[in-house]
C-alpha cells in the first residue's frame, strides 16, 4: 500500500473507523489520531462506503455488529466497488464461525473486543507500511 505524497513529505495512512457505539468510535479516533494516522470514523456503513469512494482508505477498521449491516457486508460491498487494502473486523463476539466468515469475506485480521490498544496500533502500522520506505 503506497502512501500519497504532499509535498516532500509522505501523507499518514488514511484509516477508515466505522463503529456505531460512539464512545469506542471516538476512543478508537483518538487513538489513532494521536499515534499520527490519518483516521475518520462514521458510525453507519453508508456513511463510510461514500467516504471511501472519495477517499479510499489504506486500511479499513470495522465493528461486526453496526446498526444497518454488518461488518463484513460492508468490506463486501467495499470490495465490490474495487477496494482492495487490508481490513480489521472487531467484535465483541468472537467466535470460530466469526472468524472463518471474516477470513473468507477478506479480513485480514480480527481483534476481540475490549481491544489492546497497542496491538490494533502495531496492527494497522504493518499493514500501511509502505516497502519502500
Amino acid at each position: 500500500m503506497s502512501r500519497e505524497y504532499q509535498g516532500d513529505i509522505k501523507a499518514p495512512p488514511r484509516i477508515l473507523i466505522v463503529e456505531d457505539d460512539p464512545g469506542a468510535r471516538r476512543s478508537l479516533l483518538l487513538l489513532l489520531k494521536g499515534r499520527g494516522f490519518d483516521a475518520v470514523a462514521y458510525p453507519t456503513a453508508m456513511q463510510a462506503l461514500v467516504d471511501a469512494v472519495a477517499h479510499p482508505p489504506a486500511c479499513l477498521v470495522a465493528d461486526y455488529r453496526l446498526v444497518e449491516e454488518d461488518g463484513i457486508a460492508l468490506l463486501g460491498r467495499m470490495r465490490g466497488d474495487g477496494w482492495a487494502g487490508p481490513a480489521i473486523l472487531i467484535s465483541a463476539f468472537g467466535s470460530e464461525r466469526l472468524s472463518r466468515q471474516a477470513a473468507a469475506a477478506g479480513f485480514t485480521l480480527i481483534f476481540e473486543k475490549p481491544l489492546r490498544e497497542h496491538a490494533l496500533v502495531d496492527a494497522i502500522r504493518r499493514l500501511t507500511c509502505d516497502p519502500a520506505v
